[in-house]
């Protein structure tokens, strides 16, 4: 009679401690524009390697700079760096509704409009010789 009891105990715990829980989960990826329609304030969109997109809740989040991002290039508010292009990694909790609620954000990188690289301009075709289009050349 006990260990029946015992076991009826266990499997009720055991089936309702996961309805109960939270989905936690870490994913990274570039920080994009949120698709028209969808709310900006307090959210971030981020796109993953695999070419999904995730929407995170960011309002209560602690917002961190990793070591690898240089000091010259952090703002004195890490939340001013999440914008476009700037590579994140997320970690969070899944509510019941399959919305993501962010503790923590961390900028792995950090997209900035004065460090960006220009584009190599090739050399207009009038400066080149005439039949010579190796990349060889100077």
């Amino acid at each position: 009679m006990k260990r029946l009891v015992f076991f009826s105990a266990a499997l009720l715990v055991a089936c309702v401690l996961p309805l109960s829980a939270e989905i936690s989960g870490t994913f990274r990826g570039v920080i994009v524009h949120a698709p028209k329609g969808e709310a900006t304030q307090g959210w971030i969109y981020v796109a993953g390697r695999n070419g999904n997109l995730r929407r995170a809740e960011i309002s209560h989040a602690h917002v961190l700079y990793a070591s690898s991002v240089p000091v010259r290039l952090r703002a004195k508010d890490p939340e001013q760096s999440l914008k476009e292009g700037s590579e994140v990694r997320v970690t969070a909790s899944q509510d019941g509704d399959g919305e993501w609620r962010a503790s923590q954000v961390e900028i792995l990188k950090v997209q900035s409009e004065r460090h960006r690289k220009r584009p190599r301009v090739r050399p207009a075709a009038e400066e080149r010789p005439i039949g010579l289009n190796s990349t060889f050349l100077p």
